[in-house]
């Protein structure tokens, strides 16, 4: 009788889920006060400190987060898909949006 494998692919260290980082989020967002980033391995058991640090880095570049230099996370932007850009409530002219669609594409 021959051994079977499991048909499972290695995922690669640094590869990180949307429900990973949703899953970060939360831990932060729940946590009473401003979480130090030496308690995220306390916050999220299930992920291994090097799966912890690429999504944090990933969320401090796309500025979702803000850590200090004491190593405190001090802001969480919070994510509404019905929040409107300056630009959908604006009164503005029909001259300044062609403008702007113009320096837009240059």
């Amino acid at each position: 009788m021959k051994r079977r494998k499991p048909d499972r692919k290695a995922r690669p260290a640094n590869e990180v889920t949307e429900q990973e980082v949703d899953e970060f989020l939360a831990a932060i967002r729940n946590f009473e006060g401003y979480p130090r980033l030496r308690d995220l391995g306390r916050l999220l058991p299930s992920m291994n400190t090097y799966k912890i640090t690429v999504i944090l880095r990933f969320l401090e570049r796309s500025k979702a987060i803000i850590v200090d230099n004491d190593g405190y996370i001090t802001w969480v932007r919070k994510d509404k898909p019905d929040d409107l850009t300056l630009g959908d409530v604006a009164d503005m002219s029909k001259e300044l949006r062609e403008f702007l669609a113009k320096d837009d594409e240059n």
